[in-house]
Order: C-alpha cells, then structure tokens, then sequence
C-alpha cells in the first residue's frame, strides 16, 4: 500500500502521527472570566428573568405588618403571706421560660384570642369567608365539571357534621391560622419574652399583639387564683375532716379514762398512783416507827436484865416525861430535907419516918409511871407492828391495781398521742387555711408589660429590596452555574490546544464563518475572489503555510492533498474550492477533484457545463485510452475542477488501477492535486482513497461537531495509517471566539484592523 508512496517521494516520517500529550488541568482566572464574559448574556438573562419573576410576585403578594411587644418575667416574688407551699411563683432558669413560651404559643391561650376578638368572622383567619372565584377559578377545569364529578375526582364526601362540628372545626382552623401568625422568642442570657404578631392590617398586628399579653397576664392571675382556690377548698374539707378526728380521739381517752377509772387531780397524776405513794411513804414511817419502839422495848429489857432501875436508866421517853421529871425534883428536895433532918434527927423520929415516907412515895410514883411509859412504848410497839402489817397489806393491794392500770395507761398514751397528732395537724391546716384565705384577691402575675406593641408604619413581609437583592443575586449565581453548564455541555472544539489535547493532531489553520451580510449572494469562493484582503482568505493562506511546514521536506506543500470531515455540512468542499483558488490566485496550477461520488456538488454548485468532463468518465477513458473533453478551468482563479457524477460503487474505483493512474499523472501535471472525499464517518471510501495522498486534511467544524465523533473519525484513520497532515476549524464565529481568549489565529480574524479588508 504504502510503496508507490514511497516510490512517489513520500516519505516514512509524512506518516508518522503526533502522539496525544495531556497537560496537566489547571484553571486560569482569566479563562474563568473570559467563560463569565463569554456567556454574559446568559447570566444577564437569567439574572433579569429572576428579578422579573419576583418583581410580578411582590406585586402579586398582600403585605403584611408585624407588631411586638415585650414582657418580662420577674424573677423577685412578692406576696403578703408565705405560701410558697402552696402556690409558688414562676422559675427564672431558661426550662421555666421555655415553659412560659410554650404558654404563650399555646392553643388555649389562642382559643382566648380568637373568642375574645371574634376572630372567626375575620377573613384573614377564617379562609372560608373568602369569596370564591377569581381568574384562576376561570382556569381551573373542576369547575366547568359538576360538582358530583369534581367530588368524585378529588374525594371529597358530603359533609355530614352538625353546625357544632362545623363551628367547633372553624374554630380549630381559626386558631391555627393564629398560630401560625405568632412568633414568641427570648433573648439569650434575659428574663425578656418578644410577642410579635404578623397582619395585614397594622392596627390588627398591634391589637392581636396586645390583646395576648393581656391574657396571658390575666391567665397566670386566674391560674393562681383557681390554684388558691382548689387549696381553700381542700383545707377547708381536710380542716373539717381533721376536726372530727380531734373530736373522736379525745372522746376515745376520755371514754378509756372513764372506764378504767384513770383520774387524774392536776398535775400531780392519777389518783392511784398518788395513794401508792402515800402509802409507800406511810410504810416506811410505821417501819421506822416500828424499828424505834422495838429498839426502845430492847432497851428496857437490857436494862431490866442487867438489873438496873429502868427509871433511872436514861430512858428518853422517862427523861422526857415531865411528870418524872416533878417527881425527881420532890424526891431530890425530900432528899435534901432528909439529909439536912438526917442531922438533926434520928432515924425513927418522926419528921425522919414522914420524910422517908414521902421518898417512899415518890419512888412509888415514879415506878408507876416509868412503868405506865414502859406500857407505853410496849403498845407503840405493837401499834406500828399492826399499822406496818396493815399498810403492806394495803400496799400489796394497791400494787396490783397499779399494774392494772399502768396497762391501762399503756394504752391511755396511746390514744392521748393520736389526739395530740390530730390536734396539732389540725392547728397546721387552720394555720395554712387562713394564709390562703387572707391571700385571695392579692396574686400578682409573674411578668409584667415592658413595652406595649405600638401600630407598625412598615410592612415586614414582603422585603421588597432584600428579596430584589436576594433574587438578583440567586439569578447572576443560577447565570453563572448556566454559563459553566452551557460550557461544560459544549461538546465541540474551539481551538487546536484542545484538539492536540484529545486526539494529538495539530492545527493547519481557522476558517472564518461567512454571514449574510459578507456573501451578499455570493459563494464563498466567490467572496474569496472578490475580497483577496479579507480575513477569510488570509486563513486559506494560512492553511497552505501549514501545509508546507506539515512534511519531510521543509517548505514544501504536499502534492496530493486530500480534504475529508468527520460527517456532512462540516464544509470540506468549500474548503477544497477556496483553499484551490487562492493557490491558484498565487499563480500555483491547481486540480480539484471532486472524490465524493456518492453526494457530489460541485457542478450544479459551479454550473459546469456538460462538456467538461467528470471523474466518472476519466477512469472510462483512462481504460480506453482516448480523452474526448477537457477539464473545466474557473475563468476567474485559472483552478481545474474535476466534478463527480454520482455513483453507487465508488471504492471499486478507488481501488483500481486506473485512479492510481490518474493522480500519477495529475502530480506530474499539477502543483498540488486537492482531492475532496466523503466523510470518514459517512463512508468508508477515504480510507480507500487515502493510499494514493500524500497528505489528508481533517475538516471540523468549529463548537458544532461533537468531540466523541471527531475522536471516532480520527481513530479510524488513525488505525489505518492514513497521513493526516492536520485539523482545519471551519466556520469560525469570530466574535464569540474572541471571547473565549485563546489568542490564536481566529482571535485576530475578528479585530478592527488594517490587515483584512471584509
């Protein structure tokens, strides 16, 4: 295959292919800016379409007004008396303000609100008020249905329920509605609640406001007044209950007093125990008394025994009678007279004989009575024996009847401790039972009104500027996501360093896309005639200074060029013509052969005549050796074209000898053979044809032609070895490739300058 190529001058290395080289990514911000500036449309769109957006439903949205109030919570408790037992003030930590805001966000206390103002008749709060209709009931196809059918498509079921039901279901809606209007907060490290309220009407923001701090002030007021109440009413029943008790318990001592016979004098204690006492006392007196006369009995004996006179014994109870103690003082004067007569008379004188006889006597006196003293302590002696006998009997008595009554009083104690308990539980509770009656009608509620809500003169909702601002800002943000998505989905090539970055194939040269406005009914060819100057045919220059840097040999264009593209419209014929008239403008002689037999173009497009001879008859006469017509030469560039007539089995021609022929001899005749074949992803006849070129140009159209089939179309001449001598970016919008700011060939295509005359 690749011998008559050799034999042709072309060289190994014009077939050699450069090997992908993958640069490592990196972002520049100047790429980041110049996608930003690129797709600034995009972003600007998007940006005012969002600002439109939320222009139409501010205009469309009620404003609503807020207003607040604040409320502390005190946290110093004052009240006349202490019952902090029975009804404490409200907490200070932040669970007890929590509690208080979930009081204040409660249902009852918004069941409150909507009673007291009636809020059932307000169509803010009661949807059903609202009068049906409008422009979207105009649009809503249920209502064009009847309403049995439209029930039937959404569900809905006759409604059963009973004015209550309805009146008590409204209510609950109201009050939900309520709520969601409420918004109650503390402040972090205060004592403060914020009460604020969304209407719209402000005068309603601020009375909704307002009218809820009241009744949460009057709600804790009647919570403790009910909580002071409940504990009257308990203390008053348990008071009543504890003063039977008292009166059951006393009368249970009194009864067991009666029956056992417990009395008791004063303080002294019962009776019986008093006279055991007096008895224990009483016996030990007789026992001494006892001991006392027996000791004297035992005296008297000793003295008696021991002979001597008992009267002169030193008895006490003898010393102490005082009748003894006369008769000694006779006996001791008779004495004396009978001494002092003793001198005087004798013995046997009379005066002697009267006096011993009165001595006599008085001994005899003092005798009977030492003896009736004797008789005496002998009958004390065994009086204090009967009174000791008699007192332990009646002691022993009593003892017995001691025990009993201990046990009684065991019982006694018992009872007298149960009425003592009631008695001073019954003093406690009338004690607490007159602290909270005295505090009725003195509660004071736990916050207090700081700040009254006063009637809003700003709407807070909708924030006409901030959502502006917030939307013009969510819409360059959504621009900018677009602009990088749009970039991200651009699925074409726009410049050579991606394309020698995917598929390592180096750029021959941009070709820029010819608007109306340029053609003014032209052919592109024809432009290219009619302005030499323009940027459009300095690229064509462009593509042949590639070309002939693209070889071996430095400086030297390959002979035989073919042009192919990845699929249709890519514009490779416009290529092969315009790149053929500028050579051959530079004098060059020049052959154009149009390869794609399946689709051809070129004579309905350059109105060849008939005369001329197509491709399809060279390879006729080539076989038969005679040549009848000449080639058609463009008046205007002197360019030779050879069209094609369509043909159904082209790769047979290709693949003959008779083609190999042919462009053998058109190198001989021709400074440059440019051959225009189908698409490679079209058909495979390139790849027939290609054997015979010395080089190929790949055609792609610029951003278009997506990446996966320009990668496909190369891989397969790639695998087969076909001399591709580079890529050509067709169609190139100069203006928007000017803003991507490559700073290659195409940038400069589109600069006001005094190189090109467009």
């Amino acid at each position: 295959m690749y011998d008559n190529n050799l034999k042709q001058g072309i060289s190994p290395e014009n077939r050699s292919f450069e090997q992908p080289v993958v640069d490592s990514d990196t972002i520049e911000i100047r790429a980041l800016f110049m996608t930003l500036w690129r797709r600034k449309w995009v972003i600007a769109n998007t940006a005012i379409f969002l600002l439109a957006i939320a222009f139409i439903i501010l205009v469309q949205l009620t404003p609503k007004y807020t207003a607040s109030s604040l409320l502390a919570i005190e946290s110093r408790q004052s009240s006349v008396v202490d019952l902090e037992a029975v009804m404490s003030g409200v907490g200070t930590d932040v669970a007890a303000i929590k509690t208080e805001i979930d009081v204040l966000q409660s249902r009852r206390l918004a069941g409150k609100l909507v009673d007291k103002l009636n809020l059932t008749r307000d169509k803010e709060f009661n949807a059903g008020l609202i009068p049906s209709g409008g422009l979207l009931s105009f649009l809503n196809p249920l209502n064009y249905l009847p309403e049995s059918w439209s029930n039937a498509i959404l569900g809905k079921q006759e409604d059963t329920r009973t004015p209550d039901e309805i009146a008590a279901a409204t209510r609950t809606d109201v009050i939900d509605a309520v709520l969601s209007r409420l918004s109650v907060n503390n402040a972090r490290l205060s004592y403060s609640i914020t009460i604020a309220f969304e209407s719209e009407s402000p005068k309603k923001a601020a009375l909704l406001t307002n009218t809820l701090a009241d009744l949460y002030l009057d709600d804790q007021l009647e919570v403790k007044f009910e909580a002071t109440q409940r504990a009257n009413d308990w203390l008053n029943t348990r008071v009543f209950d504890l003063r039977q008790n008292v009166r059951e318990s006393e009368r249970k001592v009194q009864d067991f007093r009666e029956t056992n016979r417990l009395v008791q004098t004063s303080a002294a204690g019962l009776v019986n125990e008093q006279q055991l006492a007096q008895l224990n006392n009483q016996l030990i007196e007789a026992k001494t008394d006892l001991a006392r006369a027996e000791a004297r009995q035992e005296q008297i004996r000793q003295t008696i025994a021991s002979g001597q006179d008992v009267s002169t014994s030193g008895l006490a109870e003898v010393i102490q009678s005082t009748l003894i103690g006369r008769l000694r003082e006779q006996e001791a004067e008779v004495l004396r007279r009978r001494a002092e007569l003793g001198t005087r008379y004798g013995p046997k004188h009379p005066r002697m004989k009267n006096v011993e006889a009165e001595v006599l006597d008085i001994n005899q006196k003092i005798e009977a009575e030492t003896q009736k003293v004797i008789n005496s302590i002998s009958n004390e002696a065994e009086i204090a024996a009967i009174r000791v006998q008699t007192l332990e009997k009646n002691l022993e008595e009593l003892s017995v009847q001691s025990i009993q009554v201990n046990r009684a009083q065991v019982q006694l104690r018992e009872l007298e401790r149960e009425a003592e308990a009631n008695r001073v539980l019954l003093e406690t509770f009338l004690t607490r039972f007159k602290e909270t009656s005295s505090q009725d009608g003195l509660q004071q509620a736990d916050a207090r009104i700081i700040s009254a809500a006063d009637v809003p003169t700003e709407k807070s909702f909708p924030k006409t500027m901030l959502v502006l601002g917030l939307a013009g800002f969510v819409g360059v943000g959504l621009g900018v996501g677009v602009a990088f998505l749009l970039e991200a989905l651009d699925n074409g090539y726009r410049n050579f360093d991606i394309l020698k970055q995917d598929i390592g194939i180096k750029g021959l040269g941009m070709v820029p896309l010819l608007n109306k406005g340029n053609l003014k009914l032209q052919r592109p060819e024809e432009y290219l005639l009619s302005k030499p100057t323009s940027s459009f045919a300095e690229a064509h220059r462009n593509i042949h200074a590639s070309l002939m840097f693209s070889g071996s040999a430095a400086g030297v264009a390959p002979k035989i060029l073919g042009i192919t593209s990845s699929i249709p419209g890519e514009g490779k014929s416009t290529v092969a013509l315009c790149f053929a008239h500028i050579l051959g403008k530079s004098g060059m002689k020049v052959l154009v052969v149009e390869a794609d037999m399946r689709r051809p173009v070129l004579k309905r497009r350059i109105e060849i005549p008939e005369q001329y001879i197509s491709l399809n008859e060279v390879f006729s006469t080539t076989t038969d050796g005679a040549t009848k017509k000449d080639i058609f030469a463009d008046p205007n560039s002197g360019v030779h074209i050879l069209y094609a007539n369509k043909e159904d089995d082209p790769q047979s021609l290709f693949a003959s000898k008779s083609f190999e022929l042919f462009l053998r001899e058109a190198r001989e005749q021709y400074d440059m053979v440019i051959v225009d074949t189908p698409p490679v992803m079209a058909v495979s006849d390139v790849i027939v044809a290609s054997k015979y070129f010395d080089s190929l140009a790949f055609v792609i159209q610029w951003e278009k032609t997506e990446k996966g089939i320009v990668k496909s179309a190369f891989k397969q001449l790639q695998q087969l070895n076909v001399p591709v001598a580079g890529a050509i970016l067709t169609q190139v919008n100069v203006k928007r490739h000017q803003g991507y700011g490559y700073g290659d060939q195409g940038y400069y295509y589109g600069t006001k300058s005094g190189y090109y005359t467009n």
